[in-house]
């Protein structure tokens, strides 16, 4: 019997294991697909490592400024696909030569709970398989969610998976059906390497979350409309045709479009259908129901990731793995705190936040004050040729401490865990302005957004 079978190898089961193996643990995995799941293979990493050549196409048109003159030049969406699949290919053989150096069982099949320490593997070519262990956490992700008539059938209807596992060449034009987070971070894509793409929203804005700033979505929707991106608020897909290999597309609003495909962005499900035969209890949206030590109603059975109801976010399911881990190793249990969780979107620009925003915080109760400042004027940004985007600094109004904040702009995935730490210490304005920044760099640009609220108002 091993200690632990982890079932789902993405981001949250790759910490799990990792963690055991730490602890010592006898560990076993289960897995259908590739190791590292969605978010290595489909999602995540192929996202940003095709978003740094968009951001790089961009730039070129800069690159004379530091005397580097570009006569002509071509864009082949075919290598950069290929490329990234090489890259994400490297990470991945890393992960299973890591496994195969510590011994670590991988069962290369449909996992499902049978027992309270049973998991039954169903292999592809028919063969079923029992093993047995004293814990397991099911780790086993999501998948695209579909909306009325468009379900995805892998040619004209895709879905962000297609995309980024399937899609070699692109289309000349696509239809995005959502404007959250993958419809932005794709749609800008796919419009820097030569596609005409359009985005069609339910909702009045791009982004459209309470923990995304109405000013962040104003900013990047400036940025769509000047690259040539097309934008339908307030409107859905009512009907559509294909015909001559083009797809026909009838909105809400009266317009009519024809693109090549249309791509599938309205969220994701939790993959949880046929997890198990022994009543895990999960929520009417096919969540997995778990106490606040992630442990679902058997107490050796632990959810992790996107298959429960918190943030679908990578390191969110990677922080609750090593939560889980603690609780099956410790009588003194830990639970998971969501309020500092860090998100980062990777589109028209590059853009990070963490904690509350005026609108959330005017939800709780609680009344701000905000300090503003462009990457216009910070030196390193100017230096990059790179100085579009902006800090808001969120305050307390009564005891000016630092409560959330918004980055829009360059490095902003990674200096957001700056302020991330400051909020978690309580930082003042007057705090958060005297730091001592190296001088140039992004993270100055703190300095600079808390001085209105620090010490006053200069205009």
């Amino acid at each position: 019997m091993y200690d632990l079978i982890v079932i789902g190898m993405g981001p949250g089961g790759y910490e799990a294991v990792l963690t055991a193996l730490r602890k010592k643990l006898n560990v076993a995995v289960v897995e259908k697909s590739k190791l590292g799941g969605n978010c290595l293979n489909r999602a995540c990493i192929p996202t940003k490592y095709l978003r740094s050549g968009a951001h790089s196409i961009e730039k070129l048109s800069k690159l004379k400024n530091y005397g580097i003159m570009i006569e002509s030049y071509s864009i082949d969406y075919k290598t950069a696909f290929e490329s990234k699949e090489k890259a994400i290919g490297f990470l991945r053989k890393s992960l299973e030569q890591l496994l195969k150096s510590k011994k670590v069982p991988v069962f290369n099949g449909k996992g499902r709970i049978v027992g309270k320490n049973q998991v039954e593997v169903s292999y592809p070519d028919g063969k079923i398989e029992v093993i047995e262990g004293k814990n397991i956490i099911i780790a086993t992700g999501s998948y695209p969610a579909s909306v009325g008539k468009l379900v995805p059938d892998g040619n004209y209807i895709i879905t962000t998976e297609d995309y980024m596992e399937k899609l070699d060449t692109l289309p000349s034009s696509m239809l995005v059906v959502g404007g959250g987070v993958a419809g932005c971070e794709i749609g800008f894509i796919a419009k820097t390497y030569g596609c005409n793409v359009y985005i069609v929203e339910l909702q009045d804005r791009l982004l459209p979350s309470n923990t995304v700033s109405t000013e962040i979505s104003k900013n990047l929707l400036r940025k769509f409309n000047s690259i040539g991106i097309k934008t339908f608020f307030n409107t859905t897909v009512e009907d559509f045709s294909i015909e001559n290999s083009k797809v026909n597309v009838k909105l809400s609003n009266g317009e009519s479009l024809t693109v090549d495909k249309i791509l599938l962005t309205v969220g994701r499900k939790p993959n949880t259908n046929d997890i198990d035969t022994i009543g895990i209890e999960k929520d009417e949206k096919g969540f997995i129901k778990v106490n606040q030590y992630l442990q679902t109603n058997y107490e050796n059975i632990y959810a992790i990731g996107d298959v429960v109801n918190s943030p679908m976010l990578a390191h969110v399911a990677a922080y609750e793995a090593k939560i889980a881990l603690h609780n099956i190793m410790s009588d003194r249990k830990k639970t998971p705190d969501y309020s500092l969780t860090p998100w980062a979107i990777f589109s028209g620009y590059e853009i990070g936040y963490v904690g509350l925003n005026e609108e959330t915080a005017k939800s709780k109760g609680i009344e701000v004050v905000s300090g503003y400042f462009p990457y216009t004027y910070n030196e390193k940004a100017v230096d990059e040729l790179d100085s579009e985007g902006y800090v808001r600094l969120y305050f307390e109004k009564n005891s000016k401490k630092l409560i959330g904040a918004d980055v829009v702009g360059i490095g902003a995935s990674e200096i957001i865990h700056e302020i991330a730490v400051f909020v978690k210490e309580g930082y003042t304005a007057e705090q958060v302005h005297e730091f001592i920044y190296f001088h140039p760099s992004l993270s100055e640009i703190f300095a600079f957004a808390s001085y209105d609220v620090a010490v006053g108002k200069l205009f």
